[in-house]
């Protein structure tokens, strides 16, 4: 019944009139809200208004959302990324979605798309690609992208359902279709020490020009700073924090457009985060390849107009241009010396985070420190660095192997 009578309550003698039309595409309810007036007279006047209302607002619905969805789509990302809203890698990650909704709708209408559609879209892209189902995979991402995407059109009223639900991963797959995510891979500290070791002992036998992979390497080891913010770090600020030298760091490097961005990850202008303490020993390296930099450039006639440390002076062309160290020279070097010193693990696991890791590893397993005073050095959230840099250290696991021993009888 849409009209019924009030027995009870505040409105008690009164009717309540509500309308449960159906959505054309998904076959299921819309929700509605209620109205209640006096007289049964009434309620049969404003059931007939409530009709009309709707059938009116749904043919201006039906107009709305008889355009293609994958154009619909491209023209919503040109939007974003004309505004200045997106970053250029956020653009770009965006435009791979538009490319696969294009290859798969065609010239589907925004109004013909279902979840039906939707998860057969994730499952053929599955299929076709052999990827692996699981969370922050790719297409978990295009899945984020579109409910985002079908958000904006039901608050502009162009839809009224959205067709791709919240955790959609687990209502398209069934969960033995799930991957297992491979944990990244941490160093223990012995391995830790080794690799120092290997790259001061290596330091003392290469030309100067050849240090700065290496010490690229050593700051990510006792700062965890992200690769692209070590390539934008600067002379000026390696500072004193009373007895111990942190970097003041406000700015990364764009590879992809060769230039500084401008800021911090996920940071406005302007905003700057102190580092981790770095060593003395690192501290008195870096001083020391500071005049050595010096010498090289001067002798070339080269000027360091961004003041960068780990400046590409072994590329003359790349240093008179003012562009540091790129990240693959980086990852190459931690491989090699992490394989040279036996660290077990595969080359594809060790990179440059995986000293990030490390450091917020032994960080978070480091009785009495402060959580939030970690995640401001390096950059995070508590919640963030919490969930995704801490993990459980190696070092620790077999320190509460040894403890569980000791209480078997």
């Amino acid at each position: 019944m849409s009209i019924t009578k009030i027995i009870k309550g505040r409105y008690s003698g009164g009717f309540r009139v509500r309308i449960q039309p159906k959505d054309m595409t998904t076959g299921k309810q819309i929700s509605l809200p209620s109205k209640v007036v006096g007289t049964f007279l009434e309620a049969k006047k404003l059931e007939r208004k409530m009709w009309a209302e709707f059938e009116k607002d749904s043919s201006v619905f039906d107009s709305k959302s008889n355009i293609s969805f994958a154009q619909n789509l491209l023209d919503y990302c040109e939007e974003e990324h004309s505004a200045g809203r997106w970053s250029l890698s956020t653009y770009g990650d965006w435009k791979y979605t538009c490319r696969l909704v294009g290859k798969y709708f065609g010239e589907t209408k925004i109004k013909d798309i279902t979840e039906l559609k939707i998860r057969a879209f994730s499952r053929n892209y599955i299929e076709t690609h052999k990827a692996k189902v699981s969370k922050h995979s790719t297409i978990d991402r295009r899945l984020q992208h579109l409910r985002q995407y079908f958000s904006i059109l039901k608050e502009q009223g162009i839809v009224k359902i959205n067709p791709v639900p919240k955790n959609p991963l687990r209502k398209f797959f069934r969960i033995e279709e799930f991957s297992v995510i491979s944990e990244k891979y941490v160093f223990s500290s012995e391995e830790v020490i080794k690799i120092k070791q290997e790259i001061f002992c290596e330091l003392k036998k290469l030309q100067v020009d050849f240090w700065v992979s290496r010490l690229a390497v050593l700051i990510a080891l006792e700062t965890g700073m992200r690769p692209q913010e070590l390539q934008a770090i600067k002379w000026q600020q390696l500072i004193k924090e009373g007895d111990y030298p942190v970097f003041e760091i406000n700015n990364a490097w764009n590879e992809k457009l060769h230039r500084l961005n401008g800021h911090l990850k996920s940071r406005p202008h302007g905003f700057y985060r102190k580092t981790l303490p770095l060593s003395k020993d690192l501290y008195n390296l870096l001083l020391c390849y500071k005049s050595s930099q010096n010498k090289i450039l001067n002798n070339k006639g080269i000027v360091n107009g961004n003041n960068f440390i780990l400046l590409n002076v072994r590329d003359y062309r790349r240093a008179e241009q003012g562009m540091p160290i790129v990240q693959t020279s980086m990852n190459e070097i931690i491989k090699k010396i992490a394989k040279k010193v036996e660290v077990q693990a595969t080359s594809r696991q060790i990179n440059m985070y995986t000293c990030r890791h490390t450091v917020a590893t032994k960080l978070g397993n480091t009785p009495g420190i402060s959580y939030p005073w970690a995640a401001s050095r390096l950059g995070h959230t508590t919640e963030m660095f919490l969930k995704t840099y801490v993990h459980v250290a190696r070092d620790q696991s077999q320190d509460m192997m040894k403890l569980l021993s000791q209480t078997h009888c």
